[in-house]
């Protein structure tokens, strides 16, 4: 019961402080909240966009990885740009996105992440794409650093290597899957002509239980599905390009509700000083 007193005792006394001092504390959060709009409208606006993204990178090393790292490389990459941007080195910025000095000094903020998927067990599962999010002052540059980009990821000494090793394998594998599929053309051919049965069968079953028994159909397929993954696989791959937006940022609303707490503190240590004095 004591305690209950004294806690409202001491809140009592708070409230008529704020009421003897109201005027002071008033004038203090609505000085701040001034300053916070006027700095915040006279600073740079910028533009905030986003972009979805895939990388065929751990496909090139061909390492077993977990499955929430399929993009983990490309997202570091990304993620090193912002060392750059964060010590104002704009030149080695424009040097490895190719860009001007002055497009690389309007990006303000980048910042890539790992894309995850819910399923029915609410269970998270990473996707094989990652998200780009992007703040520049200038909105014209925009195209221009998505450009830089597949730049910055095309030219990358280690992506460059294991790319070309990737495509140099995946050329010979589609030239001897093609040679393999001749080679079993003529043999049926020939085992036609002789009334042999050489038929080869083989069933790969799908996620949908499909089957295929036929050798040469599934050599093909297999063909098809490494060509297609080798265009489709590549350094940097934008899936959404970055939005093109006009929409200016300011974070007045969080800065004012920021600078107007710690005007309202600011208030109180002044008025106490002042019942002090």
């Amino acid at each position: 019961m004591t305690e209950e007193l004294n806690i409202k005792e001491i809140f009592s006394d708070f409230i008529r402080f704020i009421s003897r001092n109201k005027k002071i504390i008033t004038s203090f959060i609505a000085l701040g909240i001034i300053l916070v709009v006027l700095f915040q409208n006279l600073k740079p606006s910028y533009y905030d966009t986003q972009a979805i993204c895939m990388s065929g990178i751990s496909e090139y090393e061909r390492l077993e990885q977990l499955e929430e790292l399929s993009q983990r490389t490309a997202v570091d990459l990304i993620n090193y740009l912002q060392i750059n941007i964060y010590n104002k080195d704009y030149s080695e910025l424009a040097s490895l996105l190719n860009v001007s000095k002055e497009t690389a000094a309007a990006i303000k903020h980048i910042e890539a992440e790992q894309l995850y998927q819910q399923d029915m067990n609410e269970k998270f599962y990473a996707l094989n794409k990652f998200e780009i999010s992007l703040s520049v002052f200038d909105n014209t540059t925009i195209d221009t650093i998505q450009k830089g980009l597949i730049f910055y990821f095309n030219n990358n000494n280690f992506i460059k290597q294991y790319h070309e090793m990737y495509k140099t394998s995946n050329n010979r594998l589609v030239d001897d899957i093609t040679q393999e599929i001749i080679v079993l053309s003529r043999m049926r051919v020939e085992g036609a002509k002789n009334n042999l049965d050489l038929s080869s069968v083989n069933i790969i079953s799908g996620k949908d239980d499909k089957t295929i028994s036929n050798q040469i159909i599934s050599l093909a397929q297999l063909r098809e599905e490494i060509i297609t993954n080798q265009l489709l696989l590549k350094p940097l791959l934008f899936v959404q390009d970055f939005a093109k937006t006009n929409k200016t940022e300011r974070d007045i609303l969080l800065w004012s509700l920021i600078g107007g707490f710690l005007s309202f503190l600011i208030s109180l240590l002044v008025c106490f000083i002042k019942e002090l004095k």
